[in-house]
């Protein structure tokens, strides 16, 4: 077989960032995919307190990267940090007003980015391919950490 993984998986990389640019256009919205991909995280667990090592583990970025996120999040009024009785150093982050509004926006444009990815896949080609990328970041994160 003559494909490169890893050039394919960029191409695919980059037209889903594409996509998601003209989504947001549409939709009026102005945040980037990892921040709306952040918000979204934080309205599913709204029920329990996320602190920024939970994002940085969901999106798998290092601290200062994780940081920088959240910093212009908190900046433009998507989110609120808040103390935690039991240890006054963690942040509990919250969504704010804006956010819940926007939400339902968020939400539509995954839901429709995802069904445009699934397109014409059955359920058994999905299985394959979550195993085969499941296997290919295994791999990756056992040649990191050796």
């Amino acid at each position: 077989m003559s494909k490169n993984v890893g050039q394919s998986l960029r191409c695919l990389q980059r037209l889903i960032h594409q996509k998601v640019e003209v989504l947001k256009m549409e939709s009026k919205d102005d945040l980037s995919l990892v921040q709306a991909h952040t918000l979204r995280y934080l309205d599913e667990h709204k029920e329990e307190d996320v602190f920024q090592r939970d994002i940085e583990k969901i999106l798998n970025v290092r601290r200062s990267t994780c940081t920088e996120i959240l910093n212009v999040l908190e900046r433009d009024g998507y989110i609120e940090r808040h103390s935690v009785n039991s240890d006054k150093r963690l942040k509990k982050l919250v969504l704010t007003a804006k956010t819940k509004e926007l939400h339902l926006t968020i939400s539509k444009n995954v839901e429709r980015l995802e069904a445009l990815l699934k397109k014409d896949i059955n359920e058994e080609e999905l299985e394959i391919f979550f195993k085969v990328i499941d296997k290919m970041k295994q791999n990756v994160k056992e040649d990191l950490y050796d």
